[in-house]
């Protein structure tokens, strides 16, 4: 049976979807095939973006990096070469270096977005502002931790996490992540729904397999999958999805011609 034909019928064809369940084999290979075609239209419109973004970020950070010195030695960060507190803002962040103020600076202090990031870093500590969660992570320097760095660091370190090997080995790792995701997320998805629909069907005393409902479940899933992937950004949107699905097994279940009883 081909890919793209049970991708078409899965998205409308109820009748269809309840003749598939004994079609035990093809289910799992097209569920397999679908996550796959899902996570490759996820990951590459992301790698190509990555890998032609890659230089102008390199250009820039060129650019824009002073020429600082940076030590840490006992818990204590020194920096050097820069006019503190050094403030560098973007759309989306604002990061600030500040190690010779004798006074208590807080990151939120120098964030003036409700969407940026903030990023201060101070002779003992470092603190990150979330802006989704609106939280503040700090992170004290441990004594003991002693390290230097400077510009000429920090460009070579960029020139080797934003090569085309690197680049490749990130898209493959984000690759494997986003199938992973999906393949668990909606194999438990399909898991719960099919054993709700299959005591429900013992209930109507339908001669339904937890097996079938399951195999039924392999092809139905496939609109909310794809409707998923949308990224709308309205609150519990996951749900709507698994309600969905769940509208889809029952009409492909109880609505469309029903399996005779043996």
């Amino acid at each position: 049976m081909s890919f793209f034909n049970s991708l078409y019928n899965s998205l409308y064809n109820f009748k269809w979807l309840r003749q598939q369940r004994d079609n035990t084999s093809w289910a799992w290979g097209y569920f397999f095939l679908l996550t796959f075609f899902i996570s490759g239209l996820v990951v590459i419109p992301t790698a190509f973006k990555y890998f032609s973004d890659a230089p102008t970020w390199k250009a820039r950070l060129s650019q824009e990096l002073p020429d600082f010195k940076a030590q840490m030695s006992n818990g204590q960060l020194q920096v050097t070469g820069l006019a503190q507190p050094y403030i560098k803002k973007y759309d989306n962040a604002v990061i600030v270096v500040d190690t010779v103020s004798t006074g208590t600076l807080v990151v939120k202090q120098f964030v003036t977005s409700d969407s940026q990031v903030g990023i201060l870093a101070t002779r003992d500590r470092l603190e990150i502002y979330n802006p989704q969660d609106q939280t503040v992570k700090t992170q004290a320097f441990a004594a003991g931790t002693d390290f230097q760095a400077d510009r000429n660091l920090v460009l070579s370190w960029a020139d080797k996490l934003l090569n085309n090997r690197m680049l490749s080995l990130f898209t493959l790792a984000f690759s494997i992540i986003i199938l992973l995701y999906l393949v668990v997320g909606n194999l438990l998805n399909i898991f719960f729904i099919s054993l709700v629909f299959y005591q429900w069907s013992k209930k109507r005393k339908l001669d339904y397999k937890f097996k079938q409902v399951f195999t039924v479940g392999l092809f139905a899933i496939t609109l909310p999958l794809i409707l998923e992937q949308l990224n709308v950004g309205i609150p519990f949107m996951s749900l709507v999805w698994s309600l969905l699905f769940a509208v889809i097994m029952y009409w492909a279940l109880f609505k469309s011609e029903l399996p005779q009883n043996r």
